[in-house]
């Protein structure tokens, strides 16, 4: 099979084009030059712009198209996240023209306005926070076009090799021997490990097209005091702990919100979020495998 991945230069994607390469004949999209080559020396990479003519070439000749490229950060201006819905508008004729299967990968965030006490299976409140709101409307987009040819698939906080957003914030937590913990650490919260992503991944393209975005997760949610402290005990040989009252982080986030303290990232470990997976589970014939644990120890 002939697949083309963008955003290949990232944490998924790059690990996506490692995956997949054992057996595919895969290409893979990007535009930082630098990373391009580097990965150039081990895999077929190809600085494209999703919106150009070059892009409709490649899915000329494409059995699957990945699309992991976003434009990912706890701040930005607003037309740096709009991208993430204008390049899914733009490519969506593309894929459509060339009958090419797509697999969207999404993200969690676009269920950080709805009611956080339930579990999570399809949002219906479109976020604030702009890099939610950009993922919420590309779905949208997506599932409000005539293109048929898909599957998305929605995780929650990939973690493992080659994770740059998760890990980095787990290790800001570890301070002189000690895990640190906003408020009291007791939101029940999903978490993926990479490996049952790239699983998930390749269920679904073995499954084909199922014109809706499922949920992604390990299906085993923890508490961000669990989650934080097996990090620092398996990564960081750190048990002894230290809870940060919640209130002057948002303080801080609201007056001068920085990279680590704001109100995004405050949010994720502070609020609950568990999903529903059974769809994903049975649609996809998938189980996730690999245990925190496991993940962790791989990494350690």
């Amino acid at each position: 099979m002939r697949i083309v991945i963008s955003g290949a230069t990232g944490s998924i994607g790059s690990r996506l084009m490692d995956r997949l390469s054992a057996s595919h004949d895969v290409v893979g999209l990007g535009r930082n030059p630098d990373k391009i080559n580097q990965m150039g020396k081990h895999y077929t990479m190809k600085a494209c712009d999703l919106e150009s003519e070059e892009f409709e070439q490649l899915m000329g000749d494409a059995d699957a198209f990945i699309h992991c490229a976003a434009f990912a950060a706890p701040k930005g201006k607003a037309g740096q996240f709009q991208k993430n819905v204008d390049i899914v508008n733009a490519m969506i004729p593309v894929l459509k023209n060339h009958n090419v299967f797509t697999v969207f990968v999404s993200s969690a965030s676009v269920f950080d306005e709805m009611p956080r006490e339930t579990v999570m299976t399809s949002p219906w409140v479109r976020p604030k926070a702009l890099y939610s709101k950009s993922k919420f409307d590309a779905e949208r987009a997506v599932l409000g076009s005539a293109y048929e040819n898909w599957t998305g698939l929605r995780p929650r906080a990939v973690i493992g090799r080659g994770d740059n957003t998760v890990l980095p914030r787990l290790a800001g937590l570890i301070r002189r021997n000690k895990v640190l913990i906003p408020g009291k650490g007791n939101a029940l919260l999903d978490y993926t490990c990479m490996e049952n992503f790239l699983d998930c991944v390749e269920a679904a393209l073995r499954a084909g097209p199922q014109r809706m975005f499922l949920n992604v997760s390990n299906g085993d949610p923890k508490t961000f005091k669990q989650l934080i402290t097996t990090y620092g005990e398996h990564i960081h040989n750190v048990s002894a702990t230290r809870h940060v009252p919640l209130l002057p982080l948002r303080f801080l986030a609201s007056v001068l919100p920085t990279d680590r303290i704001n109100h995004y990232s405050l949010d994720q470990i502070s609020k609950p979020m568990v999903l529903d997976i059974s769809e994903t589970r049975r649609l996809l014939d998938w189980e996730p495998t690999q245990s925190l644990e496991a993940c962790l120890e791989e990494l350690a």
